[in-house]
């Protein structure tokens, strides 16, 4: 993901959204970064800030991040949990909603950078494959 907000930052805005933790060392299933950094369940907004800063540390992030509230709003909104990757056309329709998961988030990045470079090469937003889904705020 941080390569491709180098490679199309020019063209797109991105924002990585930090929610809930999935795979928390103290959660039902702790495992990788989680379990290594010591990553516990945020208890308050404050907990969830600080684990955000720290794995922008620990990856070197430089793509701007928001924090998902403790009532989990944009998580659900988006249904976003574990990990999800959205492209959100300028006219509010999404152009790539990968599936949930490990599964969805390759193809997700994969569809979402086919998108950004034929904008990138044309300066248009590449016309949709079916019927745009709605967003969150249309349903």
């Amino acid at each position: 993901m941080e390569r491709m907000y180098n490679k199309f930052k020019d063209v797109a805005d991105f924002r990585m959204i930090y929610i809930r933790e999935a795979h928390a060392a103290d959660g039902p299933r702790p495992m990788g970064t989680g379990k290594s950094l010591g990553i516990t369940e945020h208890k308050n907004y404050a907990d969830r800030c600080q684990t955000a800063e720290m794995l922008i540390n620990d990856r070197s992030l430089t793509m701007p991040m928001l924090i998902d509230d403790m009532e989990n709003t944009t998580n659900q909104a988006y249904q976003a949990h574990p990990d999800r990757v959205f492209l959100v056309r300028t006219d509010g329709r999404l152009a790539v909603a990968a599936e949930r998961g490990p599964w969805g988030f390759a193809p997700g990045l994969k569809a979402a950078e086919q998108w950004l470079e034929a904008f990138k090469k044309t300066g248009e937003e590449p016309a949709l494959a079916r019927p745009a889904e709605q967003t969150p705020s249309d349903r």
